[in-house]
């Protein structure tokens, strides 16, 4: 992720991991890049939220218009920068 951030680009962090270890000058530092960190939601929170899919009868696959392997990440974001489709959707064990 940070390997495709962009000079003064943002890159977040969604949800629960392992260790990043990283050498801070090169990747963050020099490439004057923002790095954010978020935790979705709470579990009860998740939920409710799968009960209400099922009972609004939303189908979140639906809107995913592309897949891609994380080897692919880089054709994934360019997908997704032309804003012509819907959801693009990095998978992994693609």
């Amino acid at each position: 992720m940070l390997r495709g951030t962009r000079r003064w680009g943002r890159c977040v962090m969604v949800g629960e991991g392992n260790r990043l270890d990283i050498d801070v000058s090169p990747w963050l530092i020099h490439k004057q890049v923002t790095l954010h960190g978020s935790w979705v939601t709470s579990l009860p929170r998740m939920a409710e939220l799968l009960d209400n899919l099922v009972r609004w009868d939303v189908h979140p696959d639906r809107v995913v218009s592309d897949r891609f392997s994380l080897a692919e990440a880089g054709q994934a974001y360019r997908t997704a920068d032309t804003a012509t489709g819907g959801k693009v959707a990095l998978v992994m064990g693609a």
